[in-house]
């Protein structure tokens, strides 16, 4: 599987019904790993932010496409094959936020880009706020409320054909508040050290150390 790292700033929850199998297919959700790879075998149906240590919600998304290749026979014998002509590219994302309480945050559509091979499937690290969402949170979690926040997002591409190419609605739930979590007296937060930081995210907290003496 190939990891593809989209930088959006905004990612999961459920899949929506669909008629049809779209070409281009959310499969799960997951945390990632300290290296920012996504695993594969586990999967999230909710999460948790704690405003008090992070900012933003990082998630891994396990996305497939179902386009399958055919092979373009020529003459006798002959065979021309175009290694990327069933390649869906990601141009953009539609994500809403349902709130309660409601902070009335409007929808959003965030330029993005990511190939997928026909046929394969591969990774997405995303976050889940917009900076309007960021905002209307953090300020909404400051005297302590908690805000149950609905995020459905959708991916939007195209063929390398320039066929447009849709994804699967995808909702994920987030709780957001504040934990107020914090140090003893004479220590401070340890800095982080893995590239994917998920100090905030399900009740993980950063470890403690002592504040060096000058």
């Amino acid at each position: 599987m190939k990891p593809i790292y989209l930088a959006a700033l905004l990612a999961f929850g459920s899949v929506s019904c669909v008629d049809d199998v779209p070409q281009l297919q959310v499969l799960h959700a997951a945390l990632p790993e300290d290296d920012c790879s996504i695993p594969e075998d586990e999967a999230i149906l909710r999460g948790s932010l704690d405003m008090t240590l992070a900012s933003n919600y990082r998630l891994g998304l396990i996305v497939t496409s179902n386009r399958i290749g055919t092979e373009i026979l020529v003459g006798e014998g002959g065979q021309v094959s175009s290694p990327g002509s069933q390649v869906v590219f990601i141009t953009s994302m539609d994500v809403s936020y349902q709130t309660e309480p409601d902070l009335g945050i409007e929808d959003a559509n965030v330029r993005l880009f990511g190939g997928f091979e026909g046929g394969e499937g591969s990774s997405m690290l995303l976050n889940l706020l917009t900076r309007e969402a960021q905002e209307a949170l953090d300020a909404a979690t400051l005297g302590g409320a908690i805000v149950d926040t609905l995020i459905t997002i959708k991916f939007k591409g195209h063929t390398a054909a320039n066929n447009k190419v849709e994804a699967n609605e995808f909702t994920f739930p987030l709780t957001v508040g504040r934990s107020g979590y914090g140090c003893s007296a004479g220590q401070q937060f340890a800095a982080p050290t893995a590239n994917c930081d998920l100090r905030g995210h399900n009740g993980i907290v950063p470890e403690c150390e002592d504040i060096p003496v000058p």
